[in-house]
């Protein structure tokens, strides 16, 4: 029987297409004079993700995650064929060439992790044994560890974060949480070392970017100019002189936030903030209210992958936090993020719509 229209949670879909609409706008500008076809291929993608999410919606929950170990493994798989084969570009090897086409098996990954903790977490008794707590973080660790390796120290701490989520949800115990909290701290005087010399730099231009303007420093002091030079209402869509006149590195992927912030001012900065928002209570939602642990933990992985990486990316091009190199969910350039995130958002959905037991929504 099909679903009515009421079945579908508006607020949470009505979040995600605006952010993917002010995406393609965005990149429309932040593009035209990089390479205007980029706005049509976002927008190509957008539409294959929806797609996307609306069947996974419509399937009951045990049916996908019953690929959760295919999904996992296929983009660790693909991890691997990044370490051997992989494309470089800005001195990172994250992508490969597939007939043309540019993969990024991290954000792949990022949603087969989400699904196969959720399975193997949901069997878990609470609070979770140690063994359990071992396992869930092996599972984690291991493409973390291969997208260091790329390096990509942003997109690591996406699944670290992704894994405390879902673990804290499943009953980890303070004594679990104190041992690894005294462990990462133990680890961090070696983190340095590990480091490579870019992401040091990038770490002190953290602390003064002003030290280096013209190197480490440029994209952030750049970035800042560009949001506050947009004031309450922005110079207008095309009239940014940071985007415009290519003083703005990376303005159509990791810094289209900064495009935002200079073309829309606070007003549009705030519009997008309040979408992220209700996107994240729309999915914090569905984990409160849903009946069962496994329900329950896959919306909790998505609002901890979405919610962390806003987060992280937010900070990053306002000057709050070090840039790491971490996408804006639905609004950074990248096809493999995008159909990703609409599946991720999809499991949420179909969460929502098929499993038994959910409580009422006071927003219904």
């Amino acid at each position: 029987m099909r679903p009515s229209l009421r079945a579908w949670d508006w607020h949470l879909l009505g979040a995600a297409l605006g952010l993917t609409v002010v995406s393609v706008v965005t990149i429309t500008s932040a593009s035209a004079r990089l390479n205007p076809v980029l706005a049509w291929r976002q927008l190509t993608w957008a539409l294959i993700g929806i797609g996307a999410c609306l069947a996974v919606a419509r399937m009951p929950i045990s049916r996908w995650t019953e690929l959760a170990g295919l999904a996992y493994g296929l983009g660790v798989i693909l991890l691997v064929l990044v370490c051997i084969a992989g494309t470089t570009k800005l001195g990172a090897t994250r992508w490969l060439s597939v007939f043309g086409l540019s993969l990024q098996p991290t954000e792949l990954v990022k949603l087969g992790t989400v699904w196969l903790l959720a399975r193997y977490l949901a069997g878990q008794p609470t609070p979770l044994p140690t063994r359990a707590v071992v396992t869930s973080l092996l599972l984690a660790g291991l493409p973390a560890l291969l997208i260091f390796r790329q390096p990509d120290l942003g997109s690591a701490t996406i699944l670290a974060a992704i894994w405390l989520g879902m673990a804290w949800v499943s009953g980890l115990s303070r004594r679990h949480a104190a041992v690894l909290a005294g462990a990462m701290l133990g680890l961090a005087p070696l983190a340095w070392h590990i480091l490579k010399p870019y992401q040091r730099d990038r770490l002190l231009a953290f602390i003064n970017p002003h030290a280096d303007p013209l190197g480490a420093g440029y994209t952030v002091i750049q970035s800042q100019i560009a949001i506050g030079s947009g004031q309450w209402v922005g110079r207008g869509w095309f009239a940014g002189t940071q985007n415009q006149l290519n003083f703005l590195p990376e303005r159509h992927s990791d810094f289209i936030f900064s495009v935002v912030g200079e073309e829309w001012g606070l007003l549009g900065c705030l519009v997008v903030v309040a979408a992220f928002v209700l996107l994240l209570a729309r999915v914090l939602d569905v984990a409160l209210r849903t009946g069962t642990p496994h329900g329950r933990l896959l919306a909790v992985g998505v609002f901890a992958w979405v919610g962390y990486q806003a987060f992280v990316n937010l900070g990053m091009v306002s000057g709050l936090l070090p840039v790491v190199g971490v996408p804006l969910p639905l609004m950074s350039y990248g096809g493999t993020s995008m159909v990703a995130l609409w599946i991720g958002l999809g499991t949420v959905l179909g969460t929502e719509r098929t499993e038994e037991g959910m409580h009422p929504s006071p927003w219904s």
